[in-house]
């Protein structure tokens, strides 16, 4: 299993590891995740936005985060409100993945990056030389 660094608002961690951005992953989407972080041994940070409460909000580092990440995974079903504001701005992005069962917001006219799992990443991870 790999070092894993988990970083919440206000850290930054500034390293050559891969860096994952996850905003307000359901508990399904975070058990995937886990599940394929084991399977890699190279260091790798996590970048975790999923507020507890208002005070825990802090969309300039959310904002920084996503241009620092390598991975953003985005769970468009559990944004609040203003976050939904932001929803086009983070699936715009090319490091941007996003899932939602929301099928008529047209999100598909922004981005070709929706996905229903994290199976994909793992052939991502392979071939960016990730070590398992």
């Amino acid at each position: 299993m790999s070092s894993i660094n988990i970083i919440t608002p206000p850290d930054f961690l500034y390293n050559q590891a891969i860096s994952f951005l996850l905003i307000r992953p359901s508990k399904e989407v975070r058990l995937q995740f886990e599940l394929l972080l084991k399977k890699f041994e190279d260091p790798l940070n996590v970048y975790l936005y999923s507020p507890e409460n208002n005070d825990a909000v802090d969309y300039k580092w959310l904002l920084a985060a996503s241009k620092m990440a390598d991975f953003v995974i985005l769970d468009l079903d559990n944004l609040n409100s203003i976050e939904k504001n932001l929803a086009g701005y983070f699936v715009s992005l090319p490091n941007t993945f996003y899932l939602t069962k929301d099928e008529v917001t047209p999100y598909n006219m922004i981005s070709v990056h929706r996905i229903y799992n994290l199976d994909w990443l793992y052939e991502r991870l392979q071939k960016r030389g990730i070590n398992e």
